[in-house]
């Protein structure tokens, strides 16, 4: 393992210097002309082999840095930003303009209506439900206030209901699941249905147009790279993060996603969370749908669906198990940049439209194997520590 760790430092210190000798000169000595792409892929993985070697030369050195190393190397979000930086590098290999300005705003652009259904969906995932209505729930929420500005309500006024429409169709699931004790995949799947056919029943297949300056704003101003619904999408990761890691109530909903029978006996009421769940997941998915309008100036009746298994993948892959009781906030902002910068380099790179769909596939299937691993890796850690202190109950 010293002679390795050598290697990749002496290899990873070479390609770096020539990556930076390249950008800085037009040519470098034995390599002669190289091209602004060569020099950032010998920056890039120079890099990457000089972190790996020393991490290595860590590793064998001695306990404190080996123990420092697996720490860092088992946080779930370490996976992430590794996976992220290498498709960054590709997409930007394959075009320049992956990284330009205009581009990184339209990724941030895109991440918003994904990004906001995955903050609600990954609560319910985490309390131990799922909703595959947050699509249709949002796109509803985009005709919705697209009517109600049409007919002269004030912007403000019109959310406001928009908001109202998406708590009382969560306290709809809410009572289908916790009342009539139907299956969350089942019932909300016929919400979505029901959704998607009255959107095209009031629309008659029709986009519905917006023309309220005030409410327009919302979707269409900019700081700087920062769109404003990013900026929101941000300020409402840090909101739910602060929930769920430093509330009760935080606790409470990882209790009733992991045991809900133990949670019961530990006095906490799983209905009730289930029920402020959902109705907070239909007041997201709406608030998604809405600013959606704004943005696009309409409301569509194709509008937001998709995004919620877009959400879904996202949850899935910063972390939030499928079976409920564990993730955070953390995870799923990366996991949402994963998704979203995958899907714009997919169009950057020229694929073709059909081979987006499968590689998307191929992406949530990915997101599915690493949630089983990651949920049999608790499993064994969770046995491994109820063996430990029963062993020292018996000494």
């Amino acid at each position: 393992m010293l002679i390795l760790s050598i290697i990749f430092i002496v290899i990873g210190a070479l390609a770096l210097i020539a990556g930076v000798a390249s950008l800085s000169v037009q040519a470098v000595p034995l390599l002669g002309a190289v091209s602004v792409t060569a020099g950032v892929s010998f920056v890039f993985f120079g890099v990457i082999l000089l972190a790996a070697g020393v991490m290595t030369l860590l590793f064998e050195k001695n306990e404190k840095s080996r123990q420092i190393i697996k720490k860092l190397t088992n946080v779930k979000e370490f996976t992430l930003v590794i996976v992220l930086a290498v498709f960054i590098y590709l997409f930007w290999a394959i075009n320049n303009n992956y990284l330009s300005l205009g581009n990184i705003r339209a990724i941030f652009n895109s991440a918003f209506v994904m990004g906001t259904l995955a903050i609600g969906l990954s609560c319910l995932l985490i309390g131990g439900k799922i909703d595959l209505s947050a699509g249709n729930t949002g796109m509803m929420a985009g005709i919705i206030i697209a009517i109600l500005l049409k007919a002269g309500i004030p912007w403000v006024l019109a959310l406001l209901i928009t908001l109202v429409f998406g708590a009382v169709t969560g306290l709809i699931n809410s009572f289908f699941i916790n009342r009539m004790r139907f299956a969350p995949f089942i019932s909300t799947l016929a919400i979505s249905t029901i959704f998607a056919g009255l959107s095209l029943v009031i629309t008659n297949g029709a986009n519905i147009p917006v023309n309220n300056k005030g409410f327009l704003t919302l979707g269409s101003i900019n700081l700087w790279i920062f769109p404003l619904p990013f900026i929101i999408l941000a300020v409402l990761l840090i909101i739910y993060g602060v929930i769920l890691s430093a509330t009760g109530f935080g606790r409470r909903i990882y209790m009733t996603g992991g045991n809900a029978n133990a949670a019961r006996l530990a006095g906490i009421n799983p209905k009730r969370i289930v029920t402020i769940l959902f109705v907070n997941n239909g007041v997201i998915a709406c608030l998604a749908g809405s600013i959606l309008a704004s943005r696009m100036a309409m409301g569509s009746p194709s509008g937001v669906t998709g995004s919620d298994l877009d959400g879904i993948t996202a949850a899935v892959l910063g972390g939030v198990a499928f079976t409920g009781g564990a993730g955070n906030m953390v995870g799923v902002f990366f996991g949402i940049l994963l998704i979203t910068s995958f899907q714009n380099g997919l169009v950057v790179a020229n694929l073709d439209s059909y081979y987006q769909v499968v590689a998307k596939g191929i992406l949530l299937i990915a997101a599915l194997i690493l949630d089983y691993y990651r949920e049999k890796s608790r499993l064994k850690s969770q046995n491994a520590s109820r063996l430990s202190e029963l062993a020292a109950e018996k000494k």
